[in-house]
């Protein structure tokens, strides 16, 4: 797509449909969906329901059906006890309604909860602390410790800050989880060169406000 206009049209109505037919029988198009970051829902909230849903968007005033799907960031139970709000994800089929939760918060269980255009960080393995792809895909034969650079998985280790040695950067003073990592901000920097929306506070689209 050239720009924002031409993507709501692709999604909008039938569209997707209809030009999914024309490339073939096997062919299934999907519209993207739109990601913001709800900070501070009470976890009260059934938040992977419809019902769930449409009580938000009638409470923030927006249109019905514009959450097409939500999840909470940590599960339920990864939880403190006695946790009482919690971040969570929330998708949106129109980037509009997107940048309007992002301007105005959602109402959620009679709260008013700030929003934020969710930026994903570049993927980097639990397992041995590298960038570019999972665990489950990783093929490092030991564990690497994410706080101390050593062959044990990064749960099990007791060693505080004094000892912290990055596994990514191989430099004292942080974990591989460091957002000050040299190499995770020049990862950040190579993402955003590549998608140049990146970093904005809203979804672009072509409205001036919205760069």
């Amino acid at each position: 797509m050239r720009n924002a206009e031409e993507m709501q049209w692709m999604e909008s109505g039938d569209t997707l449909t209809k030009f999914s037919k024309d490339w073939g029988l096997n062919a299934v198009a999907q519209p993207s969906h739109h990601e913001v970051v709800a900070e501070f829902v009470p976890v009260t909230a059934n938040i992977e329901s419809q019902w769930t849903w449409d009580t938000i968007t009638e409470a923030s005033k927006l249109p019905r059906n514009s959450i097409v799907a939500a999840r909470w960031i940590r599960k339920p139970e990864q939880r403190k006890p006695g946790q009482k709000v919690a971040h969570a994800v929330f998708a949106f089929a129109d980037m509009r309604h997107a940048n309007t939760a992002i301007q105005q918060g959602l109402v959620i269980d009679h709260k008013i909860v700030s929003v934020r255009r969710e930026e994903k960080d570049p993927q980097r393995c639990m397992k041995c602390q590298q960038y570019g792809h999972i665990a489950r895909e990783c093929k490092s034969a030991t564990d690497v410790c994410g706080r101390c650079d050593r062959a044990h998985p990064t749960q099990t280790c007791s060693a505080g800050p004094d000892n912290f040695y990055c596994a990514v950067c191989k430099t004292k003073g942080h974990t591989a989880a460091d957002r000050t990592c040299p190499s995770f901000l020049r990862r950040v920097r190579e993402r955003q060169q590549r998608d140049p929306t990146k970093g904005f506070r809203y979804f672009v689209t072509e409205h001036e406000s919205t760069w």
